[in-house]
């Protein structure tokens, strides 16, 4: 768009392509409510006043409007449905854009799954920013399908300069603090590019957290309490709140926000399975749970739309403004914040949280299945864990939270093997290298409440090993063997029987399957799960046993790690 063909617009010289009508805008710079009409032009706003003309007309008949919601920071990947699918959720939801950081699947495939990140969606009704990922892979404890240097950095870059937005969470903090030279590299490359550095460092306070800041990294969504959210805000970060499936924040971190700071904290969703994104919402749910635990309306929508802007320097994003990009979410309220209607780029896309415009983009040739999964030969045997003493480690699982706690239980051994212990909450658990199909490691797990079958899934941040924990040796062998054949997926097996299962062909994380199928199949994954004894919303957390980054102790293919210290530790005592 030219400059000299909005003003004519702007000045009401020239009818608005569209005029929105009657409505109440949310002023993100006032923090006031304005009377007034919207002209737009093409794909922006030419201005907010009393114009009166326009090629289409939208009477919102008092109805507030807002801006589009920005997400600032998300895997696409952990919705489990391919890119253009989580755009059809997330649209009708009021999301209109996203900071994407795409390790998942570069974990998995390298630059050929960055690159199907991108292509997939080009184009499409949604702005999908690129966090380049900082972390492929994530650390030397486990086996990754691939490797992305700087080098390779640099020419994505110089490829798609507007798409590539910042470099992904920098998980790896002691490699900051140890200045370890290819990370220092990769930040050094994105920061000369004015990128932002995104950050990833639960729990880092006082010097180390000062030391963290100086490599740039200005903002963090790993915050778990009010007072590590107002310390990172207090040293520069924008704190990105985080309420996902399995990390729920924002009920402690929102005691954190006040008059003075709030314009330093964002929402960001994270991981999020399909199935929330469609009954709970998307970002719109965490703009409505801050009102309900007392937040103002009109400050909860700014850390939901300016805020993340500014941050990213989206200069045309996040306000209803002259200039600014039309995208808006027209609600019934500032209190149910229930959703009437989403503009993007001036056209209607979403009416009473349901699509009414195709989701195209500019590739439409997009492979179904992308990667393969490649197993170490195995066999029953290979479930056994031959008994080395009465004290064996233990990963502590939460539900509600990514942490895990190490602890050491006395193992149930039968036949001199180490066994799980149903009763006792005690499941075995193994990874399967499924990259170079060179390595299997077993450990233990308590807090799942499994009391029988086996559960296998490719899903397993960040390398995406294939991990399969259970209490029966056979259902979790052939757990396994029907994932390997799915060629990447969730299986549930009980009694032999498989009882459940989603095939995700799109790099053992994604289906090439429309939303609601793989809702549907989601929830007979989770019945099953329920089944196997498990009361809780495990799966998610399941998802997380192999992110040797958050503390204290996760299982990579490779063996147990003790993430503070970031070496491997023995199974038994």
């Amino acid at each position: 768009m030219k400059i000299k063909d909005i003003v004519p617009v702007a000045l009401g010289k020239q009818q608005a392509d569209v005029l929105l009508k009657n409505g109440k805008i949310v002023n993100v710079y006032s923090g006031k409510v304005e009377e007034a009409n919207i002209a737009l032009f093409r794909k922006r706003i030419a201005g907010v006043g009393d114009y009166t003309e326009g090629k289409e007309i939208i009477d919102l008949k008092g109805l507030y409007v807002v801006p589009g919601f920005i997400d600032g920071h998300l895997h696409i990947e952990s919705s489990m449905t391919s890119p253009r699918e989580f755009a059809r959720a997330v649209l009708s939801k009021g999301t209109t854009t996203i900071i994407a950081d795409p390790h998942e699947i570069t974990n998995v495939l390298g630059l050929r799954g960055l690159q199907y990140m991108i292509e997939s969606t080009e184009g499409i009704p949604l702005n999908v920013y690129i966090a380049i990922p900082s972390a492929v892979p994530s650390t030397s404890l486990e086996t990754s399908g691939d490797r992305l240097g700087p080098e390779d950095m640099v020419s994505f870059i110089d490829k798609y300069p507007r798409r590539i937005i910042a470099l992904g969470e920098v998980m790896n903090y002691p490699g900051v603090l140890n200045r370890d030279n290819e990370l220092i590299t990769k930040i050094e490359i994105l920061r000369h590019e004015y990128k932002k550095i995104d950050g990833h460092a639960p729990g880092l306070t006082g010097k180390e957290l000062n030391a963290y800041i100086d490599g740039f990294i200005r903002s963090d969504h790993e915050s778990t309490t009010a007072e590590e959210a107002y310390e990172k805000v207090s040293r520069g970060m924008q704190v990105l709140i985080r309420e996902g499936t399995a990390a729920k924040n924002l009920e402690a971190l929102v005691k954190a926000v006040d008059s003075s700071n709030c314009r330093f904290f964002s929402f960001c969703t994270d991981d999020r399975e399909p199935a929330d994104i469609i009954r709970e919402g998307h970002i719109d749910f965490l703009i409505k749970k801050a009102i309900r635990l007392g937040l103002d309306p009109i400050t909860a929508i700014r850390m939901a739309t300016i805020n993340t802007a500014t941050h990213y320097n989206l200069r045309s994003m996040g306000a209803i403004a002259p200039g600014y990009k039309a995208d808006m979410v027209v609600i019934d309220d500032l209190k149910n914040l229930n959703i009437k209607m989403v503009i993007k780029d001036s056209r209607v896309v979403a009416e009473n949280e349901q699509m009414v415009a195709p989701l195209t983009g500019l590739h439409e040739d997009l492979p179904e299945v992308l990667g393969k999964v490649n197993l170490p030969d195995f066999s029953g045997a290979d479930f056994k864990i031959p008994a080395g003493s009465r004290k064996i480690r233990v990963i502590g699982m939460r539900l509600g939270d990514l942490y895990t706690d190490s602890l050491v239980m006395d193992a149930r051994i039968e036949e001199g093997s180490a066994v799980a212990d149903p009763e006792g909450d005690l499941v075995k658990v193994l990874v399967f290298d499924r990259h170079q199909g060179k390595h299997i490691s077993k450990a233990f797990a308590k807090g799942f409440g499994i009391k029988r079958g086996a559960l296998a899934t490719t899903i397993g941040h960040d390398a995406h090993n294939l991990c399969v924990m259970g209490v029966d040796d056979k259902d979790m062998f052939i757990a396994t063997k029907r994932v390997q054949e799915l060629n990447g997926g969730i299986v549930s097996v009980i009694d032999r029987k498989i009882e459940a299962e989603l095939a995700l062909p799109i790099a053992g994380l994604m289906s090439d399957k429309l939303l609601d199928r793989v809702v549907k199949e989601l929830e007979e994954i989770k019945k099953a799960i329920h089944r196997m004894g498990s009361r809780g919303d495990i799966l998610m957390i399941f998802h997380f046993i192999q992110l040797a980054v958050i503390p204290e102790l996760k299982l990579t293919d490779r063996g147990l790690v003790n993430v503070a210290e970031q070496r491997f530790v023995e199974l038994f005592v």
